[in-house]
């Protein structure tokens, strides 16, 4: 017992020394300083350049004391200042340690297989691997002949691992621009410490040991966990789907104009009115337009790709990337060119045709299947910002292109029938987990100016093409109840309301029909009963509509397991009771 005591009294007496505390501290934390300063410039506005500058603050007043403390020992003449020692050297067997920060890049490159084609995830690999060997092994070999290249190595590992991980922790903790502090630097300083220890215990062994077990399980069990289809993958086959076969191959005797302009995130005035926001004078002018308001409708799915690819589909069912449908190539695209439709696509970004290419006739903005670029630059673009916020390929400065090329082509009719397909605002919260203190004010910003663009669309198709078939449809809810996101982690399902599942799984559906012999075919339950009733229309053939999805929703984790069968609640406070209470 007394010679383990003082084996570790001697120990950590050697740490109280001016050259170790030089080499080990005060240069190390010049070198964290630095990093963070390139950082807290360089990284664009989120949880990581906060966190850069937040810990920057803190590391460079810490420097200042340990600084005061070097010159107090030096005078005292308590050890020597001295600067790297030879047994500190790097070698090329500790690049091992680059597999920690690169378990996150993995596993960010697993996940999202549905927009990386394989060459792309192999840029991206090979760009993370080379950039965090020069930061974890390259910069401390650079700066060694100034203190101590293990600690400045652990220094470096520590903080790569934390900007690589950052996006899964503000997933987990619900961070949106601003983390947390505290849990950052628990995550930081237990890196440090193990490595560090463990280094200087001359146990460099079991820590690659370490670093390998957690590299390969994790790589393991995400490659294992479910996920859609790789980029490029596309359904080219519909022997199934239940429309396409009713269908056949008839020709409709009349084929009008379809104009299909969704707004992300848009509901019927019952729910809006729950938010504190009157949408009815919105409602009223597209009454007075001629359109048809369906003020009980909702969908099946509760995001933007789930209910479109449904949609397009007309079915339940996903087979597949559910971007082979947004992208132009699901069964209602297959439909309408057989009817001889142009089929023309313009959304403001490229996310519904990522990682497959566009199969519209013509599109906006242009994209093929070579999107190793921007899917390259989507992923570190997250990655860097250290969180995968739903807005980040949005760009404003892009967005009035969008408006613009958009009205072009309202005002250009050809003289083929089209079918158009565009994606707009208002958008829902920025789901991070929890709600913003003015999550609803900023929702009734963007609301405005979604209704102030409906106008100018709708003016605008009425003018040029007063005979076609116009349809206005929100995809899903602005989630802006409870944590504005999936509420299974943090609510139980009999905390679920009504407004919480309007919330996620209401829509909004208006539709301008070219003439009133319309009423016995459009029998729209689920958003998803769109082209169903838009092809029986067509065909004035009543029995389309057998294609029809089945009114239950999906996703039920989006409201703690709580449902809605044919308009009705499943579970819940509401149990039993009608999704929508507006009489029609």
């Amino acid at each position: 017992m007394t010679k383990r005591f003082w084996f570790f009294k001697k120990y950590f007496l050697r740490f109280w020394d001016t050259g170790f505390i030089f080499r080990n501290v005060f240069v190390p934390l010049a070198v964290l300083s630095l990093y963070l300063f390139f950082l807290s410039r360089f990284l664009s506005v989120g949880v990581s350049q906060n966190f850069s500058r937040d810990l920057l603050t803190l590391t460079f007043s810490v420097w200042i004391l340990v600084g005061l403390l070097v010159f107090i020992l030096w005078k005292l003449k308590i050890g020597k200042l001295e600067f790297r020692k030879a047994e500190e050297k790097i070698t090329g067997r500790d690049l091992v340690l680059v597999l920690l920060p690169l378990t996150p890049i993995v596993q960010y490159i697993l996940s999202n297989q549905d927009i990386l084609s394989p060459l792309t995830s192999l840029y991206l690999l090979g760009f993370f691997v080379l950039l965090l060997s020069i930061f974890i092994i390259g910069f401390p070999i650079l700066l060694g002949f100034l203190g101590s290249s293990r600690t400045m190595a652990a220094v470096s590992l520590s903080l790569s691992f934390l900007i690589t991980n950052m996006a899964a922790l503000s997933l987990q903790f619900s961070w949106f621009e601003v983390g947390s502090l505290k849990i950052q630097l628990t995550v930081f300083s237990a890196i440090f410490l193990v490595a560090w220890f463990l280094w200087d215990l001359n146990l460099k062994r079991f820590l690659y040991l370490l670093v390998v077990v957690y590299f390969i399980s994790n790589s393991i069990v995400q490659a294992f966990a479910p996920h859609e289809n790789k980029a490029g993958e596309i359904k080219s086959s519909f022997p199934s789907n239940k429309m396409f076969n009713l269908v056949g191959d008839r020709q409709p005797p009349a084929t009008p104009n379809i104009y299909l302009l969704i707004y992300d995130a848009y509901v019927h005035n019952e729910t809006m009115l729950q938010y504190g926001i009157d949408n009815g004078a919105q409602e009223s002018y597209l009454e007075e337009q001629g359109f048809k308001l369906y003020p009980k409708t909702y969908s099946v799915a509760a995001a933007s790709l789930s209910t479109m690819s449904r949609i397009y589909n007309a079915s339940a069912e996903i087979q597949g990337n559910m971007r082979s449908a947004t992208s132009g190539n699901g069964a209602a695209h297959r439909l309408l060119r057989n009817f001889g439709y142009q089929l023309d696509a313009i959304f403001p970004t490229e996310y519904f045709f990522r990682g497959v290419g566009s199969s519209f006739d013509n599109s906006f903005p242009t994209v093929s299947l070579e999107v190793s670029d921007s899917s390259f630059n989507l992923i570190t673009g997250a990655i860097f910002l250290g969180e995968f916020r739903f807005d980040l390929e949005f760009n404003k400065s892009q967005f009035p292109a969008f408006v613009e090329n958009k009205l072009a082509v309202f005002n250009n009719v050809p003289g083929v029938p089209r079918f158009i397909d565009t994606h707009t605002g208002p958008g829902h919260s920025q789901n991070s987990g929890a709600c913003l203190p003015n999550e609803n004010e900023l929702y009734k910003e963007r609301l405005d100016d979604s209704n102030l663009e409906m106008r100018t669309d709708v003016d605008t198709i009425i003018e040029n093409d007063p005979g076609a078939i116009v349809i206005i449809a929100g995809d899903h809810g602005p989630y802006l109840t409870k944590n504005c996101t999936l509420t299974e982690s943090k609510y139980s399902i009999e905390e679920i309301n009504r407004l919480d599942i309007q919330d996620r799984f209401g829509t909004f559906l208006a539709i301008r029909w070219p003439d009133k012999n319309f009423e016995e075919y459009d029998d729209i339950t689920v958003l998803q009963d769109i082209f169903p009733a838009v092809f029986a229309y067509l065909f004035k053939d009543e029995s389309l509509l057998q294609a029809k999805v089945n009114p239950v929703t999906l996703e039920p984790e989006r409201v703690s397991g709580a449902s809605v069968e044919n308009g009705i609640i499943r579970g819940g406070v509401d149990d039993g009771k009608p999704l929508f209470s507006t009489k029609e």
